[in-house]
């Protein structure tokens, strides 16, 4: 089963010091043994892994190593996530910066995807120019990363300027970048998950398979959302994009959510078309 694992489920979430007076060091990071965490994935059956910018910069010196270290655990990099503000002007090119130069890392590392989250919520609210500005960031972005062989998606995400239905409709009408939907976050932002992956199935190469509850994310099969449907409809579209599973914020044992989240997958048509 050709299915990945995020490993931002292993270890507290932080923000790179360095980012709090620079903001071209600002990343997302996993505090957690990165090494220890790729064999507990593998030992579920998972065969890659998706990280955060911040844990991948520390092979910054040395990705092919990173790369070797993954293929002989049987693993691949997936992808890679970073975020971004992306609408202040000034700001952006410092983004933009650190942006490629992720890109260039993971490229070496053998990572598929680069998937970006973001646009900045203002405390002023949002300004009617904000969606335009991400659609402009995101497609410089776009062709930032594609020059280091990446696809590059964007993630609508809690906390972000793109929560809603509406939100995500607003942006694909400005923005052609590809789509890497997180199922619990459309659910939690007001979404029909389904219907949303019906929608913009033409743009979607990667996605994050998430369950949720009604309050928080939740192993695979232990929410609410219809994971089965959404499995079932993109393979009988010919889906021909990637499968991650991410179990963020979840209060329980990080393993056993990633063995439960597998033995679900192993009854869906994921683990029946690959047979």
């Amino acid at each position: 089963m050709n299915v990945g694992y995020m490993t931002n489920a292993f270890g507290p979430l932080v923000g790179s010091g360095g980012g709090v007076t620079s903001i071209k060091d600002v990343r997302y990071e996993t505090l957690c043994r990165d090494e220890e965490v790729f064999q507990k994935i593998q030992r579920q059956g998972f065969n890659g892994v998706e990280m955060f910018d911040g844990n991948l910069d520390q092979f910054a010196s040395q990705p092919k190593e990173l790369k070797e270290q993954l293929q002989g655990m049987g693993l691949s990099l997936y992808g890679v996530y970073a975020g971004a503000n992306f609408i202040y002007e000034d700001a952006w090119r410092d983004e933009l910066w650190r942006l490629q130069r992720t890109a260039s890392i993971a490229a070496e590392a053998g990572a598929k995807h680069l998937v970006l989250g973001g646009g900045a919520v203002r405390a002023s609210g949002e300004d009617q120019k904000d969606i335009s500005r991400l659609a402009a960031s995101l497609a410089e972005a776009e062709s930032i990363v594609s020059q280091e062989g990446l696809i590059a998606s964007y993630h609508p995400h809690l906390g972000s300027m793109i929560e809603s239905p509406e939100q995500i409709d607003q942006l694909f009408s400005w923005s052609s970048i590809s789509f890497c939907p997180d199922l619990a976050h459309i659910a939690a932002g007001g979404g029909d998950p389904l219907e949303i992956v019906k929608k913009y199935k033409d743009r979607i190469p990667y996605i994050h398979l998430k369950d949720w509850d009604g309050e928080g994310f939740v192993p695979l099969g232990q929410g609410r959302l219809d994971l089965h449907g959404i499995i079932d409809f993109l393979e009988e579209q010919s889906y021909t994009g990637d499968w991650l599973v991410e179990i963020d914020g979840y209060d329980g044992d990080p393993v056993e959510a990633c063995k439960v989240s597998y033995e679900f997958l192993k009854n869906t048509a994921l683990n029946k078309n690959a047979k």
